[in-house]
């Protein structure tokens, strides 16, 4: 099962009782949005694991590679989080890895260079056949982004992300398996991957 949670800034209250002083201490390091925004998600973490996993406060955490927070225990759901400008999103996975991105769809200058440069050519044919350009550029790059995030990849590795939206496949030089959603949710462009195969999405706003 893969659930996701979106939600804007602005409507979530934090729920201090699921959280450990020790993020509510570490919350301190940082100042008005940023901070807000790192204790929501954690938040929103800690009640799906408690929706879901039944599990009262949420866990210790650690910085694995390349700075993708996890689970000190191992054997806990795989999550991720993604935030765009006052929208945050937090993904957990019960059986496998998950990979999150979200982008607010605006205006982004020069993307039709960005893209040239870091989209193979098959997809930016695609995106200039594609009614609106600009949405199909949010598409495809969070997409990309996601499957970077389900490995713990950096975002300068983008290129090697081939996605065929026609046939429904995401490949990489660094992962074996994709598997993917991808909606537009009011303003927000969202993709999530798993790897293994989907059979139950559930997507909360």
């Amino acid at each position: 099962m893969l659930i996701v949670q979106l939600a804007h800034l602005e409507t979530v209250e934090v729920n201090y009782s699921l959280l450990s002083k020790q993020i509510i201490k570490d919350a301190q390091l940082f100042n008005g949005r940023r901070k807000k925004q790192f204790l929501v998600c954690r938040s929103i973490l800690a009640s799906l694991l408690n929706q879901y996993c039944q599990i009262a406060i949420l866990p210790t955490m650690v910085i694995g590679d390349n700075n993708r927070p996890c689970f000190l225990e191992r054997n806990l759901p795989d999550f991720n989080i993604s935030h765009s400008q006052d929208w945050v999103a937090v993904a957990i996975s019960l059986d496998g890895r998950v990979g999150l991105d979200i982008e607010v769809a605006r205006p982004r200058k020069n993307y039709l260079d960005v893209a040239k440069s870091f989209f193979a050519d098959a997809e930016y044919q695609w995106m200039m056949q594609q009614a609106d350009t600009l949405k199909a550029f949010w598409q495809l790059w969070t997409l990309k982004e996601s499957a970077l995030k389900l490995y713990a990849k950096g975002v300068w590795q983008i290129k090697s992300v081939k996605v065929d939206i026609e046939k429904q496949l995401i490949s990489a030089p660094f992962g074996q398996h994709f598997y993917y959603q991808y909606q537009q949710v009011a303003s927000v462009h969202l993709a999530v991957n798993h790897n293994k195969p989907i059979t139950e999405f559930i997507l909360q706003s």
